[in-house]
Order: structure tokens, then C-alpha cells, then sequence
């Protein structure tokens, strides 16, 4: 077909969506041979750098959760979490994940292939996705007192990547007929179906719109963060029963489990103990990925040449530049909000400073919620999800409060919660002329054929998210509930008895299952990143017996020299530490 003939067509449609109200206008035939390679030079470029951008994405999660580990051993269990995702989550993906369950480049009638990566550069692109989705569940229980065991983590990582994840995608990224997924109304895909015809009824019509993984990866994540914190409370609620059973339900030791109220504990006085610096490079690192999450998600930046009867691009040309667009002023609209609440709970709470840690989880909730919709939404609406998604990130961490729920990194509200309001916020903000403009264009430079999307009422796609996001949160919640429930009831002490008998370990004896740590493994000698008697004032000192002096708040060597010479007129009191004996009779 011609470009005329192919417009033409087009237009004689009965309801399908043409763009004659767009900016810009349809100047070649999808039925072009060119629009039938899945990757050409530049696109395939653009795909391999994003997919490598991505992936750095694991630094920022890892600095993040490292910047709220208190001793050397939290900080390296961590580290080690981290490369145990990105192992685990390469087998899974390769093993059964890409080809087998989530079929990303076989079409409806192919087979499914074990053990293969029929296309290696998509494989690549998706897999970031995949492991992301595995990863962001460490960070619940990086203080906890009970931690993740590293095979539970490698399975978790395993399953995650190459088993749930894909099946999320099989219903609502894949081509396949009886899914939810936009791409199933690409031209070819569904045998006998034209625009021609009479319009599909809602159920037939509907389609779930999840452009970069809102759900499919971050609400798929905080689900089973969600679940393994559960878990650890039930751990750590079994053991309070068995030492003192006789305590009330709520109680931890006789006390009240929250002596503060909601916001004292949210945003406490000293501003928050985690280290700030390594906190901010995470969020910094994790924003700039996350433009090659998004933008990268189009797969293409496949330009044609204007015809002589126009003279405007492709309509999906400048969709990367408008879901970046959209991550901006989502992320300046969350994070401002974020700061104006943090303003108000210093002001009201006299803190010290500012909680800088809530703010950045401001910005990476915002994130999260405009994932879902980047490609779609009015740059008003990416503002709207942006803030909106602040609110739900506060409503996600009083749950938690209510529950006593200990989730470090409230890896829930960011990413479970916030996964979840920026798919429903994709179908509230996805109904002007103009965001539908982008709908189709974005799909359409997807599918790379023609693409014949049905129309949709707000309230009609509304409910198709809603009914997208119920799917992936009973997905996760069941497949976490089984995975973890079965981790946490086999005993792991049989199994180390066995490798203690053919002398492969020493003779030792653990606790519980094979999901958690018992606080007797952990409670081995450790280094802490800071000691536990931490003096303010920066003159003053501790001095160990057998050690040199350490020194907290000392602003520069100078004031550390004179606290050196200092130390030889201290005298040793009978508790083994030496302190000034004139405070001592100040005091």
C-alpha cells in the first residue's frame, strides 16, 4: 500500500483510532517492510545501551539499603544479596523464564523452547526487568533481626525471575489472544479481527496498560517484600510467645510496641540514623537508570522520512522524549511535596533537620507510580501521579506503623503500593485527545505493524487496571504466600546435620527453617559501623582500654590533635574507659 491508500483505509474505519487530531500524522504504511524488522541499527543501540543502564540500577538499590545497615555484617549481607539476585534471576530468566512462560519474541502459535534465548538482544533488555523485580525485595529486612537466608534468597530471586515475573508478562505484555495485554490487537495477531467491524464488547476490548512495569515489576516486588516481612514478624512473634507467654498480643517485653506516635516515628527528632550521603548517591544512581527503564521501554527510536505531503515524523519518534519529560516533572512534583511534608513535621516536632532519607523515598515513589504511564499521561497527569503517589507512600508507612511491621527500606509503600496507584492512575489520567495521541503512537512504534486498539471510556479502562492490578497482587500474593510459607516450614538444621556427618562443617546447630535466621547465627561478635556510645560534643572523647582514642564529631585534624594531647592528662576509671574526671564532678 501506498502512504495515501494506507491513510485512506485507515480513515473508512468504523471506530478505530486514526490521526487526524494528533500533532502529528501517519506518513508511511505500517505495512512497510521496514516496520517488520524488530531492530534496526539505531534501535538496536538505543535497546543494548538502555538494558546496560538498567542493570546499574542494582547500585543504586544496593547503596540505598547499605545506607541503613548498623554494623559491618549488615553492610556485607547486603552486598551479597545483591549479587545473589543478579545470579539467581540470570539462571531463572534464561533457564524458563524468556522463552518458556513469558514467550517475549515467539508469536501465539510458536513453541515454547527451554534453555535458549531465541532473541539476544531482547533477552538482555527484559532480563534487567526481571532481576529488578527480584531486587527490590532485599531491602525489607536489612535491620531486622531476623534476616533472609542466602539459598531462600537465591530461590526467591530464582522463582521471582524466571517463573512469576514471566507470567505476569504472558498476561499483560504478551501477544497471546486470551490475554489482557494491549499487544494481542496488533495487526495479524487476532485472526478475522479488522476495524471494519462491529465493536468488541468490554470484556473482549479490555486491556491493561503497564508501559515499563509499575505492576508487572515494582508491585510484583513490594508484594513479596510484603509477605517476607510477614513472615519474619510471625518468626519473631513464635519466639516472644515461647520466651514469655504469658505477654499481651501487641506487646514486645511488657512494653508498648510504639511509644511515639505515627509521626514521631516516621520522621524522629535526629533527622534519621541512616547515612545520608550513601542514601542520596542510591536515589541519584537509581533516577538516572531509571530514564533507560522507561524511555528505553520503547524499544525504538526509528525515524522515516517525511513524504511530500508532510512534513512531521513518525507519531512514536517522540515518545522517549516525552516519557522522559513525564519521569520529571513526576519525580520534581513527588519530591517537592515530600519536602513540604518533611518541612511540616520538622517545624511541628522541632527536629534538627530535615528527614532526608523520606524525601528520596518521595522521589522513588513518584517514580514507581509514573512507570505504568510515562509514554501515555498529559504532562498535568505526571504531575498528579507524582504527588499523589507521596500520599500513598505516607499511607503505606501507618499501615506498617499500625501492624509493626519492620520494613527497612519500606520496600511496600514505594513499591508494592505505589506500583499499584500508578496503574490505577494510568487509567484515571489516560483520557484527553492528547494522551491518547500518545497511546497509540507508543504502542504502535511497539507492535512495529499496524495497531487497531479498541476504544475505551475513562471508566471502562479504569476498571480494566483495576481488574490488571487485582490479577498481579493476587499473583504475587499467592505465589509469595507458597514460596515463602514453604521455605519457612522446612526445618534447614536435618540438612546442615547431614553435611556435619560427612564432615563437610564443623559440628554447629541451627534454628528454624530454611527462610530466616535465628538471632542466635547472628549474634556471633561483629564490627559495628559506629560504636554504641556515641558522644555529641566534639571535644569530647572515648578512650578504650588497649586502643587509641576514638574521636565522634571532630571537625578537622586540628581539633582531633588537640584531643590527643588532651588524652594524657585522662585518668582510667574502674569500668575500663577513660574520661575527663572534671566532667565526671561537673555531671
Amino acid at each position: 500500500l501506498t502512504p495515501t491508500s494506507c491513510n485512506q483505509a485507515m480513515s473508512n474505519s468504523n471506530w478505530c483510532f486514526n490521526y487526524s487530531g494528533c500533532r502529528y500524522s501517519w506518513n508511511a504504511c505500517p505495512t512497510d517492510a521496514v516496520h517488520h524488522v524488530r531492530y534496526n541499527d539505531a534501535s538496536a543501540a538505543w535497546v543494548l545501551i538502555a538494558a546496560i543502564i538498567v542493570f546499574f540500577m542494582k547500585a543504586g538499590f544496593m547503596l540505598v539499603e547499605v545506607s541503613f545497615a548498623k554494623t559491618v555484617k549488615e553492610r556485607r549481607n547486603v552486598v551479597i544479596i545483591k549479587h545473589m539476585d543478579a545470579f539467581a534471576s540470570a539462571f531463572g530468566f534464561f533457564l524458563i523464564g524468556f522463552d518458556t512462560i513469558a514467550r517475549y519474541s515467539s508469536a501465539e502459535s510458536a513453541q515454547a523452547h527451554f534453555f535458549s534465548a531465541s532473541n539476544p538482544l531482547l533477552w538482555f533488555f527484559k532480563f534487567t526487568f526481571a532481576s529488578n523485580a527480584a531486587t527490590v525485595v532485599g531491602g525489607c529486612l536489612v535491620t531486622n533481626t531476623y534476616k533472609m537466608r542466602l539459598p531462600a534468597a537465591f530461590i526467591s530471586a530464582f522463582v521471582i525471575s524466571g517463573i512469576i515475573h514471566p507470567i505476569i508478562v504472558l498476561i499483560i505484555w504478551s501477544d497471546v489472544a486470551h490475554s489482557i495485554s494491549p499487544y494481542r490487537f496488533c495487526v495479524g495477531m487476532l485472526p478475522n479481527y479488522n476495524c471494519t467491524l462491529a465493536t468488541p464488547s468490554f470484556l473482549k476490548s479490555m486491556y491493561v496498560l503497564d508501559f515499563a512495569g509499575s505492576g508487572a515489576v515494582h508491585m510484583l516486588g513490594g508484594t513479596f517484600g510484603l509477605v517476607l516481612c510477614l513472615f519474619a514478624k510471625l518468626e519473631e512473634w513464635r519466639k516472644r510467645k515461647r520466651n514469655a507467654p504469658g505477654k499481651q498480643k501487641g506487646m514486645e517485653g511488657g512494653e508498648e510496641v510504639h511509644s511515639e506516635g505515627f509521626w514521631d516515628w516516621m520522621y524522629p527528632v535526629s533527622g534519621g540514623d541512616e547515612a545520608v550521603s550513601e542514601a542520596a548517591l542510591g536515589v541519584i544512581i537509581l533516577w538516572f537508570a531509571w530514564f533507560a527503564f522507561n524511555c528505553g521501554s520503547t524499544e525504538s527510536v526509528e525515524t522515516s522520512t517525511p513524504t511530500s505531503a508532510t512534513t512531521q515524523q513518525d507519531p512514536y519518534y517522540n515518545i522517549p522524549a516525552i516519557i522522559a519529560i513525564n519521569m520529571i516533572m513526576a519525580a520534581a512534583s513527588g519530591g517537592t511535596f515530600a519536602i513540604l511534608i518533611a518541612t511540616w513535621a520538622q517545624v511541628r516536632l522541632r527536629a534538627s533537620s530535615i528527614n532526608a532519607n523520606e524525601v528520596a523515598n518521595g522521589v522513588l515513589s513518584a517514580l514507581v507510580a509514573i512507570t505504568a504511564g510515562c509514554a501515555f499521561v498529559d504532562y498535568w497527569g505526571a504531575c498528579l501521579i507524582g504527588v499523589f503517589a507521596v500520599v500513598v507512600y505516607h499511607l503505606g508507612c501507618w499501615v506498617e506503623y499500625r501492624l509493626d511491621i519492620k520494613d527497612t527500606a519500606r520496600v511496600f509503600p514505594v513499591h508494592g503500593l505505589c506500583g499499584l496507584w500508578g496503574l490505577i492512575g494510568t487509567g484515571l489520567f489516560v483520557a484527553g485527545p492528547e494522551s491518547e495521541c500518545n497511546l497509540h503512537a507508543a504502542f504502535e512504534g511497539l507492535c512495529y505493524c499496524e495497531l487497531r486498539l479498541p476504544p475505551a471510556g475513562q471508566g471502562e479502562r479504569l476498571l480494566a487496571q483495576i481488574f490488571g492490578s487485582l490479577i498481579i497482587l493476587a499473583i504475587g500474593l499467592f505465589s509469595a504466600l507458597i514460596l515463602y510459607g514453604s521455605l519457612y516450614l522446612v526445618p534447614i538444621n536435618p540438612f546442615i546435620q547431614i553435611l556435619v556427618k560427612i564432615r563437610i562443617l564443623k559440628p554447629t546447630k541451627y534454628e528454624g527453617g530454611w527462610l530466616l535466621t535465628s538471632p542466635s547465627e547472628s549474634s556471633r561478635k561483629s564490627i559495628d559501623c559506629e560504636p554504641p556510645e556515641i558522644v555529641a560534643d566534639a571535644t569530647n572523647f572515648v578512650l578504650r582500654e588497649g586502643e587509641g582514642p576514638v574521636y565522634y564529631g571532630a571537625a578537622s585534624i586540628e581539633e582531633k590533635q588537640v584531643l590527643t594531647k588532651r588524652s594524657k592528662n585522662r585518668e582510667t576509671t574502674g569500668t575500663g574507659t577513660t574520661t575527663d574526671k572534671s566532667k565526671i564532678e561537673e555531671k
